[in-house]
This record gives structure tokens, sequence and C-alpha cells, in this order.
């Protein structure tokens, strides 16, 4: 099959910890490394859609640091979730220039679950802000997105680092995982299981993704952080900015 990319960008979803998304791609474009085609899940699919539209990291930076997730969702009374995320949305089309896929300035695919079907969709075409909403819609937590009469929620539900659409289209893949596997001294309380249960989950579903990567920025520090708060952003960029910035230290050929 011939290759239609040089290099691809992976983005995992991870809520909050988006912050270190911002700070990987900060070391990137220092490094000179630029993505010909993006595939994101969740938070990832909000910065590959900002990244594929022109802005810079710093840009993204000062976007997120500017609107906190209580400010993008509002209680509502469905019974298929709490919340609801009209505020992102409407940020989405306000901040993002284009309004289609096909309007990006470079290619995207973005993660969804489709819930009637039971299957994972990767969407490149058509509408974007409502995919991307879609992508980021945890479920239980937030209501889900309706599109063509099926609901849609978040990509990570199947596939929350989505190396598979763009794999075989790509010569390399950089990928940057923000849900990345860690020990933990102490477990209290049924929060804490629920939490540690679904981390193994992911990263037992990440395990394939990230051996296909030719290069995995993996920000381990990022692991003490929650998927909510924005409070330490500065704190979680730099650490993917770290990351990066020491990963690309063994690669020097890109």
């Amino acid at each position: 099959m011939l290759m239609k990319f040089k290099l691809g960008l992976v983005l995992s979803g991870g809520g909050t910890r988006g912050f270190a998304h911002i700070g990987a791609l900060q070391a990137l474009e220092e490094a000179g490394v630029q993505a010909d085609v993006i595939s994101g899940t969740s938070v990832g699919s909000i910065v590959g859609a900002l990244y594929a539209d022109g802005y810079s990291p710093p840009e993204m930076l000062e976007l997120f640091r500017r609107n906190r997730v209580i400010q993008l969702s509002r209680l509502t009374f469905f019974r298929k979730g709490m919340l609801s995320l009209p505020g992102l949305k409407k940020k989405i089309n306000k901040y993002i220039r284009a309004k289609t896929f096909e309007e990006l300035k470079r290619p995207l695919y973005v993660t969804v679950t489709n819930l009637h079907r039971g299957e994972v969709e990767y969407a490149h075409e058509g509408a974007l802000a409502e995919k991307i909403v879609a992508s980021a819609t945890i479920p239980i937590l937030f209501a889900p997105v309706t599109i063509k009469q099926e609901y849609y929620v978040d990509g990570a539900v199947i596939d929350n680092f989505p190396v598979k659409p763009i794999r075989e289209l790509c010569e390399k893949i950089v990928g940057i995982n923000i849900m990345p596997n860690s020990q933990v001294q102490e477990i209290r309380g049924i929060r804490d299981v629920a939490m540690r249960t679904f981390q193994l989950y992911v990263h037992a579903m990440n395990r394939d993704s990230s051996a296909a990567c030719d290069l995995l920025i993996e920000p381990v520090d990022i692991a003490g952080f929650g998927y909510l708060g924005s409070k330490r952003g500065m704190e979680m960029y730099r650490i993917g900015y770290d990351a990066a910035k020491k990963q690309l230290e063994t690669f020097k050929n890109w």
C-alpha cells in the first residue's frame, strides 16, 4: 500500500491531562517535527482539531487555561447522563475556524463510540464540531450526543489511543499517550478502586497501539493527576514538554 503521509500524530484521551499534549507538541515543534495527519480521542481530538486548524501550542495553551471543564458543561435532567456539553460545542464553533473536516489545514481523524451499534468510528469528513463533542462525551457523566438519530459517546470506550485509522497511511507515527500505566502506593476506598480499574483497562486497551508507534511519548509523571481538574494545568504542560524532549533525544533523524 502506498503511504499517503510521511508522519502521523496520535493523541490519546485523558481529560484535562490534555495540557500535557500541548506541552509535548511544543517540544515537537521546537525539534522541527511536523505532523501531516492527526488522529485523536476525547481531549486528543480537541487538541488535534485545534492543531489541524492552524493553532500553535502557545495559542492552544492559552485557550485551555481560559476555558475550564465546569464552564463547558451544564446540569441536565436526561436519564442518559447528569451533564451535557453545550459549552464545548459553542467554544469549538467560536475558536475553530474550519466547520468541516475538509476545511482543516491538516487531515484529522476523530474517534467516537456509536452506542447503538457498539462500534468505534473514526470520523474524518463532514461536520466537525458535533464529532469532537461526541468524542469528548464521557459516558454516564455526560449525556450522549445525538447524530442522525443515534447516540455517540467518548471514543475512549473502545479506542483511547487511535493509531489504527492512520497507521497504514503513514511512514512513521508519533504517539502521545497521557494515560500511561504506573504503580500506585496506596488504594483507599471505592473511588480509588474504580479509578485504578479504569486505568488498568485503558492501559491494556492501549498496548497494541503503543507498540505500533515509531516514537512513543508517555509522560509517566502525569499519573498523579486527575482527569477533570485544570488548576495544575501548567504543571501538566511542563510534564508533557519534558517527556517529549527526553524521547526526542533518542530520535535524531526525524
